[in-house]
């Protein structure tokens, strides 16, 4: 009903505040608005927000715990109990979610949003998108691109 009365964006948007599936062919993975992990602690929120800003630049441990002025063993040690998963799995989830977000907005190619996000090349972004949420970008795109 939302879908007729409001268009594609709105029937997605409430179906993920509800989580419930969107109109699509069956099968698929249920998507969520983010796959980063919400963090339980405060300790790094502003490296986590300037890290956010900087997705489609080289983030590594190293980066990372510069930005926040701990050693990269540290760093590493008190991120993932503050989120509960590693910082690099933090970066690559948050840079599919980015991607996840362009391929809903945008008409830009996989290849191009792939470099957008940090993960330099097509093959690449289609690996990291198939290992995190289960379908390819081509038919996420389908699935969630607004305007159909």
């Amino acid at each position: 009903m939302l879908r007729g009365d409001l268009g594609v964006a709105a029937s997605n948007h409430a179906a993920r505040r509800l989580v419930a599936a969107p109109y699509r062919s069956g099968g698929q993975a249920q998507y969520v608005p983010r796959s980063v992990p919400e963090p339980l602690g405060e300790r790094f929120a502003a490296t986590r927000e300037w890290a956010l800003h900087r997705l489609d630049r080289p983030l590594t441990l190293e980066v990372l715990a510069r930005h926040a002025a701990v050693s990269p063993r540290t760093f590493s040690r008190r991120f993932a109990a503050d989120t509960g998963c590693t910082p690099m799995q933090w970066v690559l989830r948050a840079r599919v979610d980015l991607a996840r977000e362009l391929l809903e907005r945008s008409e830009r190619s996989v290849e191009q949003i792939a470099d957008d996000v940090g993960l330099g090349t097509g093959a690449n972004l289609r690996l990291h998108f198939q290992r995190v949420l289960g379908t390819t970008p081509t038919e996420y795109r389908r699935t969630f691109a607004r305007g159909e």
